[in-house]
Formats: structure tokens, C-alpha cells, sequence
């Protein structure tokens, strides 16, 4: 088989077991010993390289985060494909001001809701993320998007500013630096009264929440089909590293699929991690993925999950991000995850 001597990886900063798996090492200790270096686009200082995080246009990347991107991707027959997928509870809200008169999804007829625009951003998730946050939220009161103003705030700045280079091999890309200030345009937009409410998620709500004292009026999140851009997070490859070296593939899944089941029995070390990679304190950790978040970084092809990521296929070619209409069933590989599982019990057997 083709030599490799560096293998790439990216992950949004949510919950996965491929960020515990990196922190703890892990990953590391897998190749070493067959001289590959494992690298973290954050490592490296060039834009180009980092912004492969959005757009997979690397030939030896693993990723493993939002859904909107390796979509959009796919969408311009980038060659990668899915090899799990993994959900947690993921709160979606929507914000008001904590004097605001809107109490409940209904209240937010005619009022002005924040639409984020990122012109400069070759994929502008937030965009996406907070239209199908409203359309779920309004019409579990019988509304559409018809029945509010749409307000856009302009971001000039693009996501990758704020992830800086980072020289440890393991670094994320964002941190709580960059997390902490994602939503500050519309923060501002909404404490100066230019808008009447703003949709959040996750780690982002949480920071929000708590430096404004938000209230939350209604959360997508506890809906019976919370499918958004983190619902579910997609693992990743690149299809040339996968031809070229499945078993490379393999051996970084099981390296995952063990750190999901360590972090299951570890709550209290797997929230610690978590918050690391989410940018946020500890103890928003519970408000913005569940108190179970630990027990949910398992990766799976079952069918819930298959028909969210279709869902969220159809809702980006409804607003205009995907060139085409994606064939989500054609992008899963599931024999690499099915090949893991087999060479993890093999590992527990010879270990026993």
C-alpha cells in the first residue's frame, strides 16, 4: 500500500468523540508508530489550508462536525464521503431581551427576527442554521416566515479571522474566544432595539444567554425533529485517502468508537473536554447539550439520522445553498464503520 506520511483533521467545536479521541492522544499513538504525522488544520498558517475545513478541498482530511458544509460540498462534486453520524441533544432557541414583551412563538407575528449575512464567508452556516431554527420554531405556532420581518445583519468579518493559527497539532480551530464573540453583531443589533429577537444554538446560546440574560421563547431543540446544521454532526474522509488507504480509515474510527464508549463511563472528565472543544464554561455544558451529552458521541448509520440529513439536504437547496440536489444515500460509505467494529472486538479479544 502508498506510504502517507501526514494525515489531516478538523472538527466544529461540539461534542465528537474525534476531538476527546485527539485530546487524549489517541490519534497520535495510532500512526506513530507507522511515521504518520496526524496534523490539525489549525496547525497550519496558511488560510488556505484552515479553510479546507468548509470546504473538505484537502486529499487526506477527516472531519468530523455541522452538516451544512460537507453538503455544500458535495453539492460541487467534492470526492468525500459520510462514514457515521452522531446527534446529541442540541438546544436551538430563540432569544428575546429579558423585558421583551414576546413570550411565546406565537408573540412573533409581525416582529423583527435577525437574519446573519456573511458575504465574505464561502459558507455561510449561521445563515442557514438560523432560518431553519425560525421556520420550526414559527410553525410550531401555525406560523411562516411570511408572518415576521426578516431583518439582515451584515458581518463583514469571515469565521476563519477568528481561528487563528494554532501550532499544537491538536488544536481546534475556534476556541471560547471566537465562540464568545460569534453572535456579538447581532447581540448588539438586539440590545439596541433594531431587532426583536435572535436565533442561537448550543455553545453559541449559551454564551449569549448569559452575558445578556436572553430568555429563551420557544427551542427547536426539544422538537420532535430538531434537525438542523448539528443535528446530526457528519464524520467525514476524504475519498482519496479512503481508496488509497481504507485501512488507515478504519483504524481512526476505531480510535473514536472506543473514545465514545470512555466517555460514556467518564462524565465528569468528558464534560471537562467538551467544554474545551465547545469554547464554553462547565457548567453551560448541560443547557447546551443535554445532561446525557456524554453518553450520545457514538457513531451511527441508522435511519433517524439518514432522514435528518436528507431534510437538512432539502432545506439547503430550498434556500440556495447547494448547486444541485444532493443524493445523501450515495455520499454513505458504511463498510469502513462496519470494518472499525470488527477490529475493535478484535483489539478486546487479544487484550482480554
Amino acid at each position: 500500500m502508498p506510504e502517507e506520511t501526514t494525515i489531516w483533521y478538523t472538527r466544529c467545536p461540539v461534542p465528537s468523540a474525534t476531538g476527546m479521541a485527539i485530546q487524549r492522544g489517541l490519534i497520535d499513538d495510532e500512526f506513530a508508530p507507522d511515521g504518520i504525522v496526524v496534523r490539525s488544520l489549525a496547525s497550519s498558517p496558511d488560510a488556505a489550508v484552515r479553510s479546507a475545513h468548509y470546504m473538505q478541498a484537502a486529499t487526506d482530511l477527516f472531519r468530523q462536525g455541522g452538516n451544512t458544509p460537507p453538503l455544500i460540498a458535495a453539492s460541487k462534486g467534492v470526492d468525500h464521503r459520510f462514514l457515521g453520524l452522531s446527534w446529541t441533544y442540541t438546544s436551538q432557541p430563540v432569544l428575546v431581551l429579558p423585558e421583551s414583551d414576546v413570550r411565546t412563538a406565537a408573540d412573533l407575528r409581525g416582529k423583527r427576527l435577525s437574519v446573519p449575512r456573511r458575504p465574505n464567508d464561502k459558507v455561510d452556516f449561521w445563515y442557514g442554521t438560523t432560518l431553519r431554527t425560525y421556520k420550526e420554531v414559527l410553525a410550531s405556532a401555525g406560523l411562516t416566515l411570511d408572518d415576521v420581518e426578516l431583518v439582515e445583519v451584515d458581518v463583514q468579518r469571515t469565521a476563519l479571522e477568528d481561528a487563528k493559527p494554532n501550532p499544537g497539532q491538536r488544536g481546534a480551530l475556534w476556541g471560547a474566544w471566537a465562540n464568545a464573540g460569534h453572535q456579538r453583531d447581532e447581540a448588539l443589533a438586539l440590545a439596541r432595539g433594531e431587532v426583536d429577537a435572535i436565533a442561537s444554538e448550543a455553545a453559541i446560546g449559551a454564551s449569549v444567554t448569559a452575558t445578556l440574560r436572553l430568555r429563551a421563547i420557544a427551542n427547536a431543540g426539544g422538537f420532535e425533529r430538531p434537525y438542523n446544521n448539528l443535528v446530526p454532526v457528519v464524520m467525514s474522509v476524504s475519498g482519496p485517502l479512503l481508496d488509497r488507504r481504507p485501512d488507515l480509515v478504519e483504524r481512526f474510527l476505531v480510535r473514536v468508537l472506543e473514545t465514545a464508549e470512555w466517555a460514556a463511563e467518564h462524565e465528569s472528565e468528558a464534560k471537562r473536554m467538551i467544554a474545551g472543544e465547545s469554547g464554553i464554561a462547565e457548567e453551560f455544558v448541560d443547557a447546551a447539550w443535554g445532561a446525557d451529552v456524554h453518553t450520545q458521541l457514538d457513531l451511527r448509520l441508522d435511519e433517524w439520522g439518514l432522514a435528518a440529513l436528507r431534510s437538512q439536504a432539502e432545506h439547503l437547496l430550498a434556500i440556495g445553498f447547494l448547486d444541485r440536489p444532493v443524493d445523501v444515500d450515495a455520499l454513505i460509505d458504511p463498510a469502513p464503520l462496519a470494518a472499525a467494529r470488527i477490529r475493535l472486538d478484535e483489539r478486546r479479544a487479544v487484550s482480554a
